[in-house]
């Protein structure tokens, strides 16, 4: 656990809040006068990065806790899948409608 790093790759998606920010927060420093405000969003701004990036961290991988992980590989069903009681088998067509199937149906002329 020492040598696992704290932060992480900061989302991309992050810097399109991040960026507006800064620039609002220099906005009211410099143009607008609110120094304090402005001050306050920039703080913001970066504990947002800070926590983007730790939320980011990688995570340690350790061999044994690995093997806990993983799920055990699902056995084959012994016999073949029965069907349902309620489900009764497909009868068979005589020719007859086999034939009527295959006619395409004629649409009568106006």
């Amino acid at each position: 656990m020492a040598g696992s790093p704290k932060f992480g790759r900061i989302d991309p998606l992050c810097w399109v809040v991040v960026v507006p920010m800064v620039v609002v927060s220099v906005v009211l420093i410099v143009f607008v006068g609110l120094r304090d405000v402005g001050i306050g969003l920039a703080v913001l701004a970066v504990l947002l990065l800070v926590f983007d990036s730790w939320a980011n961290r990688p995570k340690p991988e350790l061999d044994e806790d690995r093997d806990e992980r993983r799920p055990p590989p699902r056995a084959k069903p012994q016999a073949p899948r029965q069907r349902p009681a309620q489900q009764q088998p497909r009868q068979a067509r005589t020719p007859q409608q086999q034939q009527q199937r295959r006619q395409p149906q004629q649409r009568p002329r106006r």
